[in-house]
């Protein structure tokens, strides 16, 4: 799936907190599966992609994940107990430096469905991979069969947005088998590895920049942070270029070239294996539950090492009175097409008429990962509309500052979950604006009285949200009151000068 604009979709939780909120993420969600089936299923009639597509909106406003339950083999379940507690060996740690599953040599099973964002499996063992098959197998016999039931076999979906079923549809799922309980006799090892793997999909929603990060590579550090590059990444549902793109990360990650469970017909052999990844929240990790208590300043440390970054902290929006001062240096993204400036140049003259050194880039500049990190990284403040170009924030440097320029009309809470909400646990400081009804082009488009400016919750209500998405993300066009925009910046600026 190629890049598209960044609107993630919200947990049922948040659905509920606000009717508006949940409808831009959904709205979204549109944007996204139209263009992976672009890419993915151009063979599909109309009438079942048009299917599909209304059926994940159903599911997301609806859908409240059933109560699950962790299974064990080898051992004894303990509810207080989380995953991540519960795949940790309680022997002696001699070497720090190896990851702690990696001194247990029970064969075991360790699968949690609990999760509100993800399922896995932890597997120690005599492990057998059939790619072919996308299957797993404990050849080993599980130790205390005593607590054994008919079912033996977990499936697993190695994808984080598990809130989402039909999201969840569009990944290969892979089983998880003790070989006792399997139709057939284990195979034969063809490739043996000394580390342990770790399974995840680049499918879904791989491709959109937003989605790159916070489904799949912030869970992976995660997941895998704790292995020290010893561990080797099975892939499913693989995608090129995304593991071409993020090659300078993955690299950090994992000292071995990724497997492609899905072409790789040889049988790899394994003492370990986890799937499925850790995800807690939208562009962020909850330290108090990760993997030896990793966090969003660790995740962008490795970002730092991973493209050069020299700039850790910013000195923030400080204007200086002697000529001679450096001024702040801010990055304004520029966007083609849809929630694009009607008037740049003005929007521009009045940033640097603040005392801001300014910069612009789009979606050219943005094709050079490294290069545009690096920009990122060299500004104070970042500034555009809702869009997937502001998960560049990870790339800023502490005390930077993010600003989010909110379209009309009603969509604030939405962009804060996406944007406001992780910026505190990466350093970063927040401003938004949020437009009027006159800065937005859609007063050219409808009248002052229609359901898109008094109601928007009507537009929500139309079957598959394909309305809202249209109006409000697709055809919507930014006209800055560069005064009342002026005003914010300074008030901003001012802040930052007492604090």
């Amino acid at each position: 799936m190629k890049p598209s604009d960044s609107f993630s979709h919200v947990q049922p939780r948040k659905l509920s907190s606000t009717a508006l909120c949940g409808c831009l993420l959904m709205a979204f969600l549109l944007l996204c599966f139209m263009t992976l089936i672009k890419s993915s299923c151009s063979n599909a009639s109309t009438t079942s992609v048009m299917k599909l597509q209304l059926s994940i909106y159903k599911n997301v406003s609806l859908f409240s994940p059933e109560e699950s339950m962790a299974e064990q083999v080898g051992l004894n379940a303990n509810p207080s107990l989380s995953f991540e507690e519960a795949q940790v060996s309680d022997a002696p740690i001699e070497d720090e430096s190896l990851p702690m599953e990696s001194l247990d040599n029970k064969s075991r099973v360790v699968c949690d469905f609990t999760g509100e964002n993800s399922d896995t499996c932890w597997i120690d063992g005599d492990i057998r991979v059939v790619g072919e098959l996308s299957t797993v197998i404990l050849a080993s016999p599980p130790i205390d069969n005593s607590n054994q039931t008919e079912n033996r076999t977990w499936k697993i979906r190695p994808y984080t947005r598990k809130f989402e079923p039909a999201t969840q549809q569009l990944i290969k799922e892979i089983t998880v088998t003790a070989a006792e309980f399997a139709p057939l006799a284990p195979p034969r090892c063809m490739i043996n590895h000394s580390v342990p793997a770790l399974f995840f999909s680049t499918g879904g929603f791989v491709g959109n920049y937003f989605h790159d990060f916070s489904d799949v590579i912030i869970p992976l550090f995660m997941t895998g942070r704790r292995f020290n590059g010893q561990v080797q990444f099975v892939v499913s549902d693989f995608n090129h270029h995304f593991i071409d793109k993020y090659q300078p990360i993955l690299k950090r990650l994992s000292h071995y070239p990724a497997i492609n469970l899905d072409a790789d017909d040889r049988v790899h052999c394994f003492p370990h294996a986890h799937v499925g990844l850790l995800s807690h929240k939208v562009l962020g990790i909850d330290s108090s539950r990760s993997p030896n208590g990793v966090s969003m300043p660790d995740f962008r440390d490795l970002l730092r090492t991973s493209f050069s970054l020299e700039r850790s902290y910013s000195k923030g929006l400080v204007l200086e009175q002697s000529k001679n001062a450096s001024k702040p240096k801010a990055l304004l993204i520029l966007r083609k097409g849809s929630r694009s400036f009607i008037n740049e140049a003005p929007v521009m003259s009045t940033l640097e008429g603040i005392g801001l050194e300014l910069i612009t880039a789009g979606p050219e500049e943005a094709k050079n990962l490294s290069g545009f990190a690096k920009m990122v990284n060299s500004v104070d403040v970042l500034i555009g509309v809702h869009g997937a170009g502001l998960t560049n924030m990870l790339f800023l440097p502490a005390n930077a500052t993010l600003v989010q320029i909110v379209p009309c009309c009603g969509l604030k809470a939405g962009c804060r979950y996406l944007f406001a909400d992780p910026a505190p646990d990466m350093g970063i400081r927040y401003v938004d604006y949020e437009i009027r009804d006159e800065e937005s082009s859609l007063i050219e488009l409808y009248p002052r009285d229609d359901a898109v400016f008094k109601d928007p919750l009507s537009i929500q209500k139309r079957p598959g949200f394909f309305d809202f998405w249209n109006i409000y993300l697709n055809q919507q066009k930014i006209k800055l009151d560069v005064d009342r925009f002026k005003t914010t910046m300074l008030s901003h600026i001012l802040q930052s000068t007492k604090t």
